[in-house]
C-alpha cells in the first residue's frame, strides 16, 4: 500500500511539474505573440494556436501545430481582417 501511495505522488508531482512547465510556455507564446496584435480576431487567433500549441500538446497534431505555428509567425502586426483571414487561408493549405 504505501509503495502505490508513493508511485501516486510521484505521478501527480511529474504531472504538476509538466502543467507548471506548460503554462510557462503558453505565458511566453502570448507575451511574444499578442505585443503586436492589432486586431481582436487576430489576437484570437493567436490566443487559440498558443493555448493549442502549449497548454494542450498531447491533444494537438502535428499538422495543427504546424498550422498554428505559421499563425504565429506571420500574424502579429496585421492591421486588417482581410490580411488576416488570408494568411488564415494560406497558413490552412499549407498544413493540411
Amino acid at each position: 500500500m504505501k509503495k502505490s501511495l508513493k508511485t501516486i505522488s510521484v505521478l501527480l508531482l511529474a504531472l504538476a511539474t509538466s502543467v507548471h512547465a506548460g503554462q510557462s510556455e503558453y505565458d511566453d507564446c502570448i507575451l511574444k505573440h499578442l505585443k503586436g496584435a492589432k486586431l481582436d480576431v487576430t489576437a484570437s487567433l493567436i490566443k487559440q494556436a498558443c493555448e493549442e500549441n502549449y497548454r494542450n500538446p498531447s491533444f494537438t497534431s502535428a499538422k495543427r501545430r504546424a498550422y498554428n505555428g505559421c499563425l504565429l509567425e506571420h500574424l502579429s502586426g496585421i492591421e486588417s481582417i482581410q490580411a488576416t483571414m488570408e494568411i488564415r487561408s494560406a497558413c490552412s493549405r499549407k498544413h493540411n
